[in-house]
């Protein structure tokens, strides 16, 4: 019996010798202890929420660039992303947006599909038809009934989807 409990003693020392040679930093080491403000969740969610100088600027030369109806509706659309969209990201707010306003999924958007989405965020009084028309003639393509192409409006928004918003 005392053979046994001094063979089982020498191999547990040889299994933790083994186990400091294989993995040192492990076996000697203590844990690191991270303070909850410097987690990487708390970093991500504190970037989320804070805009940079670069972000700032990025946004300022996109606003600069929209015609007054452009910027009308960019405005409608971002007020609605802060209200309701605040924790998703730039890029998963414009999938939504371009999903439900492309109702058909034709990879076009239509005056009564951006009508629609408008009424469904409930924003219908704050574009007026010259806005639309507006928008239609500066982006839209076509003889008939212009619509635009969802690849023009993805282009448009491109420098907004790497940036934090500024609120």
């Amino acid at each position: 019996m005392m053979i046994r409990s001094i063979v089982s003693s020498a191999s547990s020392s040889r299994s933790t010798i083994l186990a400091r040679n294989l993995f040192p930093a492990v076996a000697t080491t203590p844990p690191a202890i991270v303070p909850k403000s410097i987690s990487l969740q708390n970093t991500t969610r504190e970037r989320r929420s804070l805009a940079t100088d670069a972000d700032q600027k990025v946004y300022d030369d996109f606003l600069s660039n929209l015609s007054p109806p452009r910027r009308k509706m960019f405005t409608i659309l971002n007020d609605y992303r802060t209200k309701n969209f605040s924790q998703c990201t730039n890029t998963r707010f414009f999938k939504t947006i371009i999903s439900a306003v492309d109702a058909n999924n034709d990879d076009l958007i239509s005056m009564e599909e951006y009508e629609t989405l408008l009424k469904n965020i409930g924003a219908e009084e704050q574009m007026t038809k010259e806005d639309m028309d507006a928008i239609f003639d500066e982006l839209g393509v076509g003889e008939d009934e212009k619509v635009i192409p969802v690849d023009l409006i993805k282009k448009s928004w491109e420098p907004l989807m790497k940036i934090v918003i500024p609120k």
